[in-house]
């Protein structure tokens, strides 16, 4: 029966993943009925289809048919806004990862292993089921994005005549001064009647760095510049001492940029008439970055930004959960003073502050224009920084709000809606996809020790034909990610593919700060080298020699298990792409050394790592080394388990059909026989095992499990850094 479930879901997924590529953004309408006939067609075609190929048993694929077009139903149902493409490759996807996780329950709980062994299998299966469940987050997302036949929330016009008094605030820390003055003359030339600009300089110690910048501001209008020593909160701090002490008592909305901006002198006059709903406690408009264009690296980091603001936050904002992400977007005074202002607690700040807006029931407008456009990090070592701390702070986040974000859960203080609570639940689990994936990646690694010492490994048993299932789920995110990426950014397939890489190259950033996050409670900041600047590929590797280490191992365990003659082609190809997740950090690094800027962002490269806050040593060495102890345990306890399986069963015995008959005829003859899952003996060998790998970012995608061609076990796999990581 497994066998059947397995070949039949892989037909309707592949066939459906086709049709999403092809037709998945052409078709604008969208139908309840024609999803629910499409899914009827797609379960029976892929049925019939699965049964002739593989000759299996009528009943069985039956099973799998319903499976698909009871799912088929509900989504349909459920998403009555999306194209029946949508719907249907949605409903495909997830009676995929359903099938799989099923089997993987089943073989854990009943599969003959070891008590050790089932121990094994059941953190085996936790990882598995964390990935399928963010790759179902990261294709609703996706689908939802671009598989829309309509927006259900109409966006309202903005009233011209409401002008209230507007604070544009600017927080810098060891900013150039001339960038930052240039930044300052974009503020002052914005056409609005009633602005204050306040900027303000915190902990930067070098005179000579802001006090061109308060000379600058001294006796301007409308300018005031403030310079702090010593002042706790990050960023969240300066902006609370802007509030309580240099805001005028009759400014109505604050808004934040950031101090490389250039903002369009239309800006305001533009945004500010959406507040005339006295509902509206946020505006957001995107994020945008400027002189990337030929720069190979930079154009792929811009690439990769652009997924949030043109896929998630339009498809968000259709149900009231944007996230506030700080530059270019606008908040109301009274609300942030109600609420208690910004959180110090916390190193992404804006997201936590629109969290805790729309928990008062208040609403967050995304405005999908841009209107200014900044300074992306311009060494990669300044890129993982700034994603480490997008990612602590969102665990951060996470720690203190997750048992308010339950469906369940609700209050007087808590009136989130059952949608805004899954977006803003998933939107920040999803930093924990590249630590599943760094579990995998030590479980591929164990699988290679145990079949260099013993030759045999035996936990999760997939075999034949059964590795299409995971691998077209694999397969399948990625080419999805990609599509939505292109779809809604209008780039080329190449782009796409680098700005995927770039995805990629922070797996191993994201997974240490998940580490840091879950240990301590205060901010952790990243160690990173002060520069990447000259030198060549030696620079490069030194710049993401912790990614760098890791695929020499995975492609050098491939090696060995090859000198051994343990080695699959299968095998092969999971430690091939293992490595080449961590190997995108030293390819995205020497790209970013090779990569040529204008003489004035050549300048501020070169002194890109002082606006890092400093890394205290021990504190990140401590949380660093105990997430890494945690991997280890969990590696241990898979060596254990897989060298001492016990004597499991193979579930994978079917019964093949005796005659040319499919399984629409076998229904409508009535001579139907549903077989349950058998317990048949051991095989003389057992499997070998091997983790599968994970995919990708879809700017949010899927990961699967993914088996072997050859009689090898294969581990799910979890799917890569995910595009969406929200800024903050």
């Amino acid at each position: 029966m497994i066998l059947s479930l397995f070949l039949t879901c892989f037909t309707a997924l592949v066939v459906m993943t086709v049709l999403l590529l092809l037709l998945g953004a052409r078709i604008r309408f969208a139908s309840r009925i024609l999803g629910i006939l499409l899914a009827l067609i797609v379960a029976v075609g892929a049925g019939e289809a699965a049964a002739r190929m593989w000759d299996l048993a009528p009943g069985a694929v039956l099973l799998a048919e319903v499976l698909l077009l009871v799912l088929g139903v509900v989504v349909a149902l459920a998403r009555p806004l999306w194209n029946p493409i949508g719907q249907v490759f949605y409903a495909s996807f997830l009676a995929a990862a359903l099938t799989y996780l099923g089997f993987a329950a089943w073989y854990t709980v009943s599969g003959g292993l070891s008590v050790i062994g089932a121990v094994a299998s059941g953190l085996l299966f936790l990882l598995e089921a964390g990935a399928l469940t963010l790759a179902g987050w990261y294709a609703f997302d996706g689908i939802d994005a671009v598989c829309r036949g309509r927006w259900r929330r109409p966006m309202p016009d903005p009233v011209p005549a409401y002008r209230p008094k507007v604070a544009l605030q600017v927080p810098a820390y060891n900013e150039p001064p001339d960038m930052l003055i240039e930044t300052i003359r974009s503020l002052e030339a914005i056409e609005y009647p009633d602005l204050e600009i306040v900027v303000i300089d915190s902990n930067t110690r070098d005179e000579e760095v802001w006090k061109p910048v308060e000379e600058y501001c001294r006796d301007r209008p409308r300018v005031t510049f403030v310079h702090a020593q010593d002042l706790p909160g990050f960023k969240a701090g300066g902006l609370n001492l802007l509030l309580r002490e240099h805001t005028p008592p009759d400014v109505e909305l604050i808004g934040v940029i950031d101090a490389d901006y250039r903002v369009d002198p239309g800006y305001l006059e533009a945004v500010v008439g959406y507040f005339a709903d006295p509902d509206l406690a946020f505006l957001q408009t995107p994020q945008d970055y400027r002189e990337y264009e030929g720069n190979t690296y930079m154009t792929a980091c811009y690439d990769a930004y652009r997924y949030f603001f043109a896929a998630s936050m339009p498809s968000r904002n259709d149900r009231n959960s944007i996230i506030f992400a700080g530059t270019m977007g606008l908040v109301r005074r009274p609300m942030l003073e109600e609420i208690g202002s910004w959180a110090e607690w916390c190193i992404t700040e804006d997201a936590e502050l629109s969290l805790r807006m729309l928990m008062r029931g208040w609403s967050g407008l995304y405005i999908e224009r841009s209107y200014g456009n900044g300074i992306m990090p311009l060494t990669f070592s300044a890129l993982k920084s700034q994603r480490f701390r997008w990612c602590f702070g969102g665990i951060q986040i996470f720690r203190r709000y997750a048992g308010s974000l339950m469906p369940w859960s609700g209050g007087r203080d808590n009136r989130l809606s059952v949608p805004q609570r899954l977006d803003y639940l998933f939107g920040l689990m999803h930093w924990f996809n590249d630590l599943i994936y760094l579990g995998f990646t030590a479980t591929l690694l164990v699988t290679a020790a145990i079949l260099f010492t013993t030759g045999r490994v035996g936990i999760r048993p997939i075999l034949g034909a059964l590795v299409l299932l995971p691998t077209a789920l694999i397969v399948s995110g990625v080419l999805r990610a990609l599509w939505v990426l292109r779809a809604r950014t209008r780039i080329g397939l190449g782009r796409a593919l680098l700005a995927f890489a770039n995805w990629l190259s922070l797996s191993w950033t994201v997974a240490i700060a998940c580490m840091q996050a879950l240990i301590r409670s205060d901010a952790v900041f990243m160690r990173t080298p002060k520069s990447d600047e000259g030198g060549g590929f030696l620079t490069a590797l030194r710049a993401a020699w912790p990614e760098t280490t890791v695929t020499l191992l995975l492609w050098g365990a491939g090696a060995l298990t090859v000198w051994a003659s343990r080695a699959t082609a299968f095998l092969l190809v999971l430690f091939g792409w293992q490595g080449f997740v961590y190997g995108t950090a030293p390819l995205m690094s020497w790209m970013n050394i090779r990569g040529k800027l204008s003489e004035d962002l050549e300048r501020r490269r070169r002194t890109e790592w002082m606006r890092e806050r400093i890394a205290a040593r021990w504190p990140y060495l401590v949380g660093a080394t105990a997430g890494l102890v945690a991997v280890g345990a969990l590696a241990a306890v898979l060596f254990v388990g897989g060298t001492n399986p016990g004597s499991p069963r193979s579930p994978f015995s079917t019964s093949e059909s005796s005659e040319d008959v499919s399984p629409l005829e076998t229904l409508l003859t009535g001579d139907l026989e549903v077989p349950l899952p058998t317990e048949s003996p051991s095989p003389t060998e057992s499997p070998t095992e091997s983790p599968s790998p994970t995919e990708s970012p879809s700017p949010t995608e899927s990961p699967s499990p993914t088996e072997s061609p050859s009689p090898t076990e294969s581990p799910s796999p979890t799917e890569s850094p995910t595009p969406t990581s929200s800024p903050s």
